[in-house]
């Protein structure tokens, strides 16, 4: 299973209509996911985004909300910290937000700046913060594809961490820092 295949399942399940992706890359998950309307931004010219620009300049001027939300723009943890939380603020009512690479395996390809092909980017460090300061959250890491994160309004336990959060404790802390589920668990929430 992989996150295009985990979008669409949600989107099945809850019979979401809109699908705003931030990060759109080569377009995939446009052409892939299963939606009725679409907006895509990334500030690279050459993606067949629909809106051209970064995603804080997006969600500054954006009074539009959607039903799914997939964040895999830049994969700095500040970055995704605020993607996230932008991406809250403009989720209907029983939405549900997918973040990619929230669980890199090897810690070059955590690395920022990129040093590696394999870039999933600190991402996960913002998975890790929302979880210690968010109670009014579910999230769980679906452990396929680089890890797909999966947000949706409700409660949470914040999560209370007293070592350092370094990608060597992330290994020891994987299960319990990102909530990791199995693809087959996955299919049982559906």
């Amino acid at each position: 299973m992989n996150r295009t295949q985990i979008i669409n399942a949600l989107i099945e399940k809850h019979n979401y209509k809109s699908f705003l992706e931030i990060g759109v890359d080569t377009g995939v998950n446009r052409q892939q996911v299963n939606y009725k309307e679409y907006v895509g931004v990334d500030p690279n010219k050459h993606t067949p985004a629909t809106h051209h620009m970064t995603s804080d300049d997006y969600f500054f001027s954006n009074t539009r909300k959607f039903d799914i939300i997939f964040v895999d723009g830049l994969h700095h943890a500040d970055q995704v910290f605020k993607d996230i939380c932008n991406s809250l603020d403009h989720l209907n009512e029983g939405g549900t937000i997918v973040c990619h690479d929230m669980s890199p395996i090897q810690e070059i390809h955590q690395r920022v700046p990129r040093e590696s092909q394999i870039w999933n980017g600190d991402c996960w460090k913002a998975w890790v913060q929302l979880r210690t300061e968010r109670n009014d959250l579910e999230m769980f890491v679906v452990d396929t594809d680089w890890g797909c994160g999966v947000i949706t309004k409700g409660k949470q336990t914040k999560l209370k961490i007293v070592e350092p959060v370094t990608f060597d404790n992330l290994v020891i802390n994987r299960k319990k820092w990102l909530n990791l589920i199995s693809v087959n668990d996955f299919m049982l929430y559906l």
